[in-house]
């Protein structure tokens, strides 16, 4: 009767520890995913960023922060350059409105990288990107561009109130 007793603790034992040992195991596995898609988002995130960040987007935003703010759209549209520069700034805001509203990047990460693009350019076209939208009858003109400004402006980065040398110096980078 002992013998019967203790095969069965020891058979219990060993399927409670096989038990224990299989949820560690999927746990462990878990948090490794998680560990993986988190690095492999921010890698794309900063990828998406530099693919739409290119030297024509940087002399687009460079020609548009020559306008005052609320400029006239009239400024724009009747300045080939400067329009072209508008459609330029305008296909990039809409690629980063898009790529935070889908989640592939995270919006403070987006606005320590080109914040203070998005909300330079959009107070000084924003008038022009209305005026588009009656002209064009569609209200999506510039959508994702006035929603990621307005997600900026909500909640902005840390960094944006001081600069970023202020409000993380001595901060180590987030792991």
């Amino acid at each position: 009767m002992m013998d019967q007793v203790s095969d069965i603790s020891v058979d219990s034992l060993v399927d409670i520890v096989s038990a224990a040992a299989l949820v560690v195991g999927v746990w462990f596995a878990v948090v490794q995913l998680r560990q993986s898609n988190n690095q492999r988002k921010d890698h794309a995130a900063v990828d998406i960023v530099r693919t739409v960040q290119t030297q024509e987007v940087r002399r687009a935003v460079r020609l548009v922060f020559t306008l005052p703010e609320n400029a006239d759209p009239a400024l724009i549209s009747e300045n080939k350059d400067m329009l072209d520069a508008a459609l330029a700034v305008d296909s990039a805001c809409e690629m980063w409105g898009s790529m935070v509203f889908e989640g592939v990047v995270d919006h403070k990460l987006l606005d320590r990288m080109v914040g203070g693009w998005i909300r330079g350019t959009w107070t000084r076209l924003h008038l022009w990107v209305e005026q588009e939208r009656i002209t064009a009858g569609s209200v999506n003109v510039g959508e994702w561009w006035q929603w990621i400004y307005e997600l900026l402006e909500a909640d902005p980065d840390t960094g944006k109130q001081t600069g970023a040398h202020e409000a993380y110096r001595g901060v180590q980078r987030k792991k």
